[in-house]
């Protein structure tokens, strides 16, 4: 039996999404957005800021660039220190930010955003879904250059415990945190392209080191087919200590990432399977849980699904990258089996880089 937690749009039969492409899967199955509502473009930043946060059903197209760096006073600190760049010489310096980037744009309930082409770009602003907003899809948005020099400048994606979110054919670059999960919340984020590089790397070396992180107690997770690339850090980072998360994660291809990947706490239970790894430093941490995860290492642990999901698991692939630590613990077998209507199928690693690097991203959908 599901638990009680889980968030299911029931859909009406026959019911078209008008503009939204594909049907949201995985622990987004069901959502739905604004449905039929009819489709329509915000003239300004003004509309649409106000069109996300009201209470009616939408379907927002995003056919141009929304640029919000500017419009609002420009933040301030003093600063002393060398981050992780090493240096004896610590000189005070102000640091100056964007304020529009720190207060990101509110979602409301029943939405669709959706870009037209690859010309739905938000500039300066990221989206912000509080515990009260369900039923979301946000699809072929590029989310841009939110204060990149500044810590804590604003996150692309942030989810407040959101149920039922479909992140589709997306991409975000230039911001603190890409995309943040800050209570428990449910959602698919698939065909989506993580872009770390940067000129103001944290760890010097052109990667961007806070990616993704999954930390809502109760948070349930699809990653699927998404491309993740030049980032060192956090991408994902699943789970915290004192909280308990699902995640499946599944044909991702994770390239030049000259950090950590899956970083994973304990009480997080997760299926990572059909990804495949290719010039990363470090594709797991090693001091990730033994418990809760399973990370189909070879063949046997392949096999070994099965009686689980009545299907065979799908083997990871790694080349030019760091140590592929061995987790087996059935006991996300199990989470999954609870779950089996939400499971993803993925396919075979060795079709997962040509597939992802040709469709994730936007305009590409």
């Amino acid at each position: 039996m599901l638990a009680s937690s889980i968030f299911l749009v029931l859909l009406a039969p026959g019911l078209a999404v008008a503009q939204v492409k594909g049907s949201a899967y995985g622990f987004a199955k069901g959502v739905s957005g604004g449905g039929s509502a009819t489709a329509a473009a915000p003239k300004d930043i003004a509309e649409l800021k106000s069109w996300l946060a009201d209470a009616t059903a939408r379907v927002i197209l995003i056919d141009k660039t929304f640029d919000f760096r500017g419009t609002e006073a420009n933040g301030g600190q003093t600063y002393i220190g060398t981050l992780s760049c090493g240096g004896s010489n610590m000189v005070a310096t102000t640091i100056t930010w964007d304020k529009a980037g720190a207060t990101a744009l509110v979602v409301g309930s029943n939405k669709s955003i959706v870009g037209v082409g690859t010309k739905g770009v938000i500039i300066g602003k990221g989206l912000r879904l509080p515990a009260t907003t369900t039923n979301v899809v946000i699809q072929n948005i590029h989310i841009t250059n939110i204060n990149p020099k500044s810590v804590w400048g604003g996150d692309a994606l942030a989810f407040e415990g959101s149920r039922g979110v479909w992140v589709d054919h997306c991409k975000a670059s230039e911001a603190l945190q890409v995309l943040t999960c800050f209570a428990g919340s449910q959602l698919t984020v698939s065909n989506t392209e993580f872009d770390g590089a940067t000129t103001t790397s944290a760890t010097c070396n052109g990667d961007h080191y806070w990616g993704a992180m999954f930390f809502g107690t109760n948070d349930f997770v699809t990653l699927d087919r998404n491309y993740w690339h030049d980032l060192s850090g956090r991408s994902p980072k699943l789970g915290a200590d004192g909280v308990s998360t699902v995640v499946q994660a599944t044909n991702n291809f994770f390239y030049n990432n000259k950090g950590r990947d899956f970083d994973i706490s304990a009480g997080t239970k997760a299926l990572i399977e059909g990804n495949v790894f290719e010039s990363v430093i470090t594709p797991m941490t090693i001091s990730t849980a033994v418990l809760n995860v399973y990370n189909v290492p070879d063949a046997a642990s392949a096999t070994a699904c099965a009686s689980y999901l009545g299907r065979n698991c799908v083997v990871n692939a790694l080349s030019g990258s760091g140590e592929w630590p061995s987790k087996t613990d059935d006991t996300a077998l199990a989470s999954m089996k609870s779950y089996i209507n939400y499971a993803v199928a993925p396919i075979a690693a060795s079709g997962v880089k040509s597939y992802v690097t040709a469709n994730a991203g936007i305009g590409r959908i």
